[in-house]
């Protein structure tokens, strides 16, 4: 190959070479930086604590955090508030969704008669005393009323009757009564049964009887008002609060001897005998 060949080689690879690297600049220069993806999301309630079952949900418990739509479940809540009122069903961990179906709502526990124990504190039990329209303020009492409980005592007590006999004077037995107010500021946590009559056939609920309380109370207390309860010498009725009124006060018993004296009250004399 002559000179002149090489020389016409040498100057195409060069050009190819030159060629190259301009076609790949100015590819590069185009094509730009690859697009981000946009990842939509959407606030949703987490527990920033771990919850206990059956706990309540204390708002500082739960807070809002950005999550992935595309995961969120459909029974996630996105409101803090949507959650007051409400107690843990299931053990909730430490930044994990809360869904509907982990809460449970301590109003509709009343009002629907079920999962009643999630709405007694602790400290607390539920105990249930029968009642009528006369010991339940004409049926005033509702869910949530605070109640004072009224107990009066018959007791069975001798008497001299002045009346003297060759066996000495007569001694006769006659009831004596003694009323008290027993317990104070009692919440009420139902009233009526707890289990729902099912719908008529028109579909209307079954009207329910409401001859029962639900009292929210101490264990010592439950056990004062079932010896009450059991005892026919007792007699329970309730006294309906006012909404806000939660005083705890010292009252004096009452029976015959003090209505007597407190109201000036003067005992009729015994009427005169008369003589054959």
């Amino acid at each position: 190959m002559s000179r002149r060949g090489r020389l016409l080689i040498f100057l195409g690879l060069i050009l190819a070479v030159m060629t190259t690297g301009v076609t790949y600049y100015i590819l590069q220069q185009g094509a730009g930086p690859a697009p981000e993806v946009e990842i939509r999301t959407k606030p949703v309630l987490v527990a920033l604590q771990p919850i206990k079952e059956r706990a309540d949900i204390p708002v500082e418990a739960v807070g809002t955090k950005e999550w992935p739509e595309d995961s969120v479940p459909a029974s996630a809540f996105s409101n803090p508030a949507d959650v007051m009122g409400k107690a843990a069903m299931v053990p909730i961990l430490e930044g994990q969704i809360i869904r509907s179906d982990m809460l449970i709502d301590k109003e509709r526990v009343v009002e629907e008669g079920s999962f009643a124990a999630f709405a007694i504190p602790e400290g607390k039990v539920a105990f249930a005393v029968p009642i009528d329209n006369i010991h339940s303020v004409a049926g005033a009492i509702q869910a949530g009323d605070f109640v004072d409980v009224l107990v009066t005592i018959t007791f069975q007590v001798q008497r001299r009757t002045g009346v003297v006999t060759e066996e000495g004077e007569e001694i006769e037995t006659v009831q004596a009564l003694t009323t008290q107010l027993a317990l104070q500021d009692v919440e009420v946590l139902r009233v009526g049964a707890w289990n729902v009559p099912p719908p008529t056939e028109e579909g209307e609920p079954a009207p329910q009887p409401q001859d029962f309380l639900t009292l929210l109370i101490s264990q010592q207390d439950a056990l004062v008002l079932k010896y009450a309860r059991d005892d026919p010498n007792f007699n329970v009725d309730f006294a309906l609060r006012g909404v806000e009124d939660h005083t705890i006060v010292s009252t004096e018993s009452v029976t015959l001897q003090y209505i007597l004296t407190r109201f000036n009250v003067t005992t009729p004399a015994p009427p005169p005998t008369i003589g054959p």
